[in-house]
């Protein structure tokens, strides 16, 4: 069997990175029209429908094997480290083509990937399409055309084992202990309220993401980690159905990492993930064996704020206390500059304790003054006061 040197992968990547691709968070259509035109003599490009906007949404075939790998990305269309990550991989697939581990993966593996199953959402870095349908949410009614797309590719291809790409929120910390940022997390869908219910698919994709997260592991910055997201059953969730259908489904969410604002180090990591992942399908034939340690990866927990300050002083009438100022950071789409800007909002006051942020200023007896001269923090409002 072909040795697998994630190390080397690791140390590597800049070279095979797709410099092409901004590191803005928004990938729009033309951008796709762009990039995947450079891939043309290595894959197959294929047209396969129309979002409700009637963009064309497109599917890469790459490989000659037996062994049929399903991936998608931004089904929520301001989700696009997925995207990046996959035309990183075919940059990886073109220059390395001579390689040992590219030429043992073409010979045996078929990828089907489409790479922006939401186009009309990307077009305004919106989550959900155009008639604003959660694509994640519409796996039993197929309402919307892109939702049936995916499906119905799905169906024709037959595929071996699904990816499903996506990025998470800021808000997940691995374990509760101390600040340590998810900067990718995993799940395999559940298929049943009982949480001891294991079909072969379930399985297989349980024992997929296992070895992608032993061999991450060995790579990993000293400050984050690995996560697995909570397995509750969402019934219209497009990896739950396609699960229950008997189509393993390896659910990524590219993380966060510190002042890893444009998540190029996350992409990084997610483009590592997923040839660990296709390298582990391709080289091993059982590869539900070992599907029980998928649950010694730790729990997220929604623990993390973008910033905290910590023991202020407010005042209310006669009332002195010292508390916690609890900030997220939001994102503003402008459609005509096609540009994002960053808000930030108070969204808890009071004990955090067992809260971990991005940025903790310990400001204990500091008084608090608002923009308009209140002595007091209000939930919703814009980082706008003062601590003096």
């Amino acid at each position: 069997m072909l040795c697998f040197d994630i190390l080397s992968l690791y140390q590597s990547y800049e070279s095979f990175k797709d410099r092409r691709i901004s590191s803005s968070k928004i990938f729009i259509h033309s951008d796709l029209l762009k990039i995947m035109n450079k891939y043309k003599d290595i894959c197959s490009i294929i047209p396969i429908g129309f979002s409700i906007e009637k963009r064309e949404i497109f599917k890469i075939k790459w490989g000659m094997g037996k062994i049929k790998i399903f991936i998608w990305s931004q089904m929520h269309g301001n989700e696009t480290t997925g995207t990046k990550s996959m035309f990183d991989i075919f940059h990886f697939f073109l220059l390395k083509k001579n390689c040992d581990l590219v030429k043992f993966l073409k010979k045996k593996l078929t990828i089907f990937f489409i790479p922006m199953l939401n186009p009309d959402g990307s077009e305004i870095f919106q989550r959900r399409n155009a008639v604003n349908i959660d694509l994640n949410r519409d796996a039993i009614r197929l309402q919307s055309p892109e939702t049936k797309i995916l499906f119905q590719e799905i169906e024709k291809n037959k595929p071996d084992i699904l990816f499903n790409l996506h990025d998470q929120r800021s808000i997940y910390n691995v374990g509760y202990k101390s600040f340590n940022p998810a900067i990718l997390s995993f799940l395999s869908p559940s298929i049943s309220i009982k949480k001891d219910v294991f079909t072969i698919s379930r399985k297989k994709s349980m024992g997929v993401i296992n070895f992608i997260v032993e061999k991450i592991h060995k790579i990993l910055p000293d400050i984050g980690s690995i996560g697995r997201f909570s397995d509750e059953l969402y019934p219209t969730a497009t990896g739950d159905n396609l699960q229950k259908l008997g189509y393993p489904c390896v659910l990524i969410e590219s993380g966060n990492y510190p002042k890893d604002f444009h998540k190029e180090i996350i992409r990084k990591y997610s483009v590592l993930s997923i040839i660990t992942g296709i390298y582990f399908v391709s080289a091993i034939e059982n590869i539900e064996t070992d599907y029980k340690s998928y649950f010694s990866i730790p729990k997220n927990k929604n623990i993390l704020l973008d910033k905290i300050y910590r023991k202020v002083q407010v005042y209310k009438n006669e009332t002195k206390l010292l508390v916690d100022i609890g900030l997220m950071n939001f994102e503003k789409f402008d459609i005509l500059k096609k540009n994002i800007s960053i808000f930030t909002k108070i969204v808890d006051i009071g004990d955090l304790s067992d809260y971990f942020a991005y940025e903790e200023l310990i400001v204990k007896g500091k008084k608090f003054y608002g923009e308009k001269g209140e002595r007091f923090p209000k939930i919703g409002s814009m980082e706008y006061f003062k601590i003096l």
